[in-house]
C-alpha cells in the first residue's frame, strides 16, 4: 500500500544517554557512548575521536569541576555552534558529524552524552511529537530545547513551565501544508530512559521507510525499536502496518508471516499502552 499519510516522526522523538533520576552510570569516553546511536546507521563512518576532543576543551573551561547553571549555557550554545547547524525532519544521528544537520531527537542525544560526561542529573521527555531534556544543575530546573538554537536554554521557572505545557498538549506543527500528517490517537508526556533513545532512532527509520513504500525494510526497522522501546508508538504503527500488509500486493504466504511479525511486536508493546507515564 502506498501511503496516502505522512506518519510525523519525533521531531522527533525521538524519540532520548537519558535516566529518571540522574546521569547515565555507565563508564566510557564520550565517543564510546556514541556508539550505540552510531551502530543504528552502520554503514556511515563518524570520526568519532573529534567529538572527545570537543569535549574535553568543554572540560578545560570547568577548571574547578563545579558545573554551575552559567557552565551549562555554555555548553548549549557552543554545541549548537559546533554540531547543530540545519534543523531536518528527517536526519541520522551520524549526520550531526557529517553536515551539522539534525532534528530534537538527534540534538536531544548528543546533550544528554554531555550531560552524562559533566554528571549533571538530567530527564530527557518524550510527547507525541517532540522530544526534550529537563536538567537539574546547583538546585535549579534547566530546560533544554534543542532545536532552538537562540531562546532553547531556559532557566527562568514561569518560562519553564509555559513551555512545558506546550508540550502537553501535543499540537501537530507541520512545515508541509501539502502532506496529510498521522496524528497519534494517544497522548505522550513520558521519561525515556537511555536504551529508549536507541529503539526512538530506529522508530524513526522505521516511518521513514514506510514514507518511501519500503514495507519490509519498515517492519525490520521497527522489530528492532521494539526491542529497545516499548511504547504506544510501537503498537499504533503496527497496526498502520498491519493495514499496509493486508492491502499489499505481496503473496498471502508472506502476507501471512509479516502479520504474524508485526501481532508479536503489537504485543509486546501493548504494556506500554496501557500505562503511559503521564506525570
Amino acid at each position: 500500500m502506498k501511503s496516502a499519510l505522512t506518519l510525523l516522526l519525533l521531531l522527533t522523538w525521538i524519540t532520548l544517554p537519558a535516566q529518571l533520576d540522574g546521569p547515565s552510570s555507565g563508564i566510557g569516553s564520550p565517543s564510546e557512548r556514541l556508539l550505540p546511536y552510531l551502530q543504528t546507521t552502520p554503514d556511515v563512518a563518524v570520526d568519532t575521536k573529534s567529538f572527545d576532543s570537543f569535549v574535553a576543551k568543554l572540560s578545560n573551561k570547568n577548571s574547578n569541576g563545579t558545573v554551575t547553571v552559567e557552565f551549562m549555557e555554555r555548553i548549549f550554545y557552543r554545541v549548537h555552534q559546533a554540531y547543530l547547524k540545519q534543523y531536518q525532519d528527517q536526519t541520522a544521528f551520524a549526520s550531526l558529524f557529517q553536515s551539522g544537520s539534525y532534528n530534537c531527537l538527534s540534538g536531544t542525544i548528543l546533550f544528554s552524552i554531555i550531560l552524562d560526561h559533566f554528571s549533571v542529573p538530567y530527564e530527557v521527555i518524550e510527547t507525541n511529537y517532540h522530544i526534550f531534556i529537563l536538567a537539574h544543575v546547583q538546585g535549579e530546573r534547566i530546560l533544554i530545547e534543542t532545536t532552538d538554537a537562540n531562546r532553547g536554554f531556559v532557566t527562568d521557572t514561569e518560562q519553564i513551565e509555559k513551555r512545558i505545557e506546550g508540550y502537553r498538549q501535543n499540537q501537530l506543527l507541520t512545515s508541509n501544508s501539502s502532506l496529510d500528517y498521522y496524528r497519534y490517537n494517544f497522548n505522550l508526556f513520558n521519561r525515556v530512559q537511555q536504551h529508549e533513545l536507541t529503539g526512538l532512532l530506529y522508530f524513526n527509520q522505521a516511518v521513514e521507510a514506510f514514507n518511501r513504500n519500503e514495507i519490509l525494510a519498515s517492519i525490520e526497522l521497527l522489530s528492532k525499536a521494539g526491542e529497545q522501546y516499548n511504547s504506544p508508538r510501537i503498537t499504533e504503527f503496527s497496526d498502520i502496518l498491519i493495514l499496509a500488509v493486508h492491502e499489499s500486493d505481496m503473496k498471502p504466504e508472506l502476507k501471512s508471516s509479516l502479520k504474524r511479525t508485526l501481532q508479536t511486536i503489537r504485543y509486546k508493546a501493548l504494556p506500554a499502552m496501557a500505562s503511559l507515564d503521564n506525570f
